[in-house]
């Protein structure tokens, strides 16, 4: 009796497999004459109205160096609503590979309180950055600038234009 099932079973799975090999692909081949072509911008407003200004593109990784001064606006979730809030410091380290990759910010906060910050840079409630200031400095990290106070503690000498 368990060789008839297995023969039943053996059959079943034949057959099957037969049906799956004759069943038409999921993929369809588009001819030419189906594309649809997208309309080109017509006037000069048009155009100026999709290219991104220089102020909106996106700041990558490897567009700000240690020392500059960045505004990073970060998106925030409370509860069904969704901000974006500002965040404004010097950068004092850029460190990991891939997707890993970080920068920490630092500001000074209210009554002189050093704040710092770090960001992953592939964080996708980063909405965009902008660099306000090119610092000129000559380490890689500025963990120096935790000891200074006040105004000192911001002090970073500006790269000429």
């Amino acid at each position: 009796m368990d060789d008839q099932n297995t023969k039943d079973t053996n059959e079943e799975l034949v057959e099957k497999t037969e049906e799956i090999q004759e069943a038409p692909k999921a993929e369809e081949v588009v001819e030419a004459s189906e594309v649809v072509e997208q309309a080109e911008p017509e006037t000069e407003a048009e155009v100026a109205e999709e290219a991104p200004s220089a102020d909106d593109k996106k700041v990558g990784f490897n567009d700000f160096r240690v020392g500059d001064t960045l505004r990073i606006f970060y998106k925030i979730i409370e509860g069904d609503k969704l901000r974006t809030q500002p965040y404004e410091g010097i950068v004092i380290s850029k460190r990991g590979e891939g997707a890993s990759k970080s920068f920490t910010v630092r500001r000074i906060g209210a009554d002189g309180v050093g704040i710092e910050r770090i960001f992953p840079a592939s964080s996708p409630n980063i909405d965009s950055i902008k660099i306000m200031k090119k610092g000129v400095v000559r380490r890689a990290k500025l963990y120096y600038l935790r000891d200074k106070v006040g105004r000192a503690a911001m002090r970073i000498k500006e790269a000429k234009k």
